[in-house]
């Protein structure tokens, strides 16, 4: 922020004033950070920064508390998540909780004969084209099989959800009317 000590804090740009303002409220050396969007109008370095410094603060004994609808950020920033939807609690707890596997992605030139036999298995399989997701058996499980009946595998990981996806499950009507 040195650059631009020499003008007036009206005319900074988003990101500048989230600096000015995060700057502003480290004057104190606080136990607890409350902040709300704090990586909105960043640029990626910034953003980059942001995380890298909030992780910090954290492993230094601070308490971080970052409220956000940018969940891919907050999905590569925090430990734990509150899920709040309509004023309510929907859920709590580390992101790795939250963020259970969905399946198994496999991709193989002969997905058809592959998805077959992992059918016959008990596995519950969707298919595209080359791609397989797998729900009931583990890459261990997709694997020992595909080999066994002599199937190449190109791809072999664990399909997980993403935090946007589980808040969207957690926050749908239907879901939401469940939990109160």
């Amino acid at each position: 922020m040195r650059d631009a000590a020499d003008r007036r804090a009206g005319g900074y740009s988003t990101g500048m004033r989230q600096r000015l303002g995060l700057a502003a409220t480290l004057l104190g050396d606080p136990e607890v950070l409350v902040l709300d969007e704090p990586a909105n109008g960043l640029d990626p370095q910034g953003i980059r920064w942001l995380r890298d410094f909030l992780r910090g603060a954290a492993a230094d004994g601070r308490t971080v508390l970052v409220s956000s609808h940018v969940l891919s950020e907050v999905e590569q920033t925090v430990d734990d998540v509150v899920v709040i939807h309509r004023g309510r609690l929907v859920r709590s707890g580390s992101i790795a909780s939250l963020m259970t596997a969905t399946g198994v992605r496999v991709r193989s030139p002969k997905a058809a004969e592959l998805a077959a036999a992992l059918e016959r298995e008990g596995a519950e399989v969707r298919v595209d084209g080359a791609l397989l997701i797998v729900q009931g058996h583990t890459t261990d499980q997709v694997g020992d099989l595909a080999f066994a009946i002599g199937t190449p595998v190109h791809e072999l990981a664990v399909e997980a959800a993403s935090l946007e996806e589980v808040f969207f499950h957690l926050t749908s009507d239907q879901e939401a009317s469940a939990t109160t």
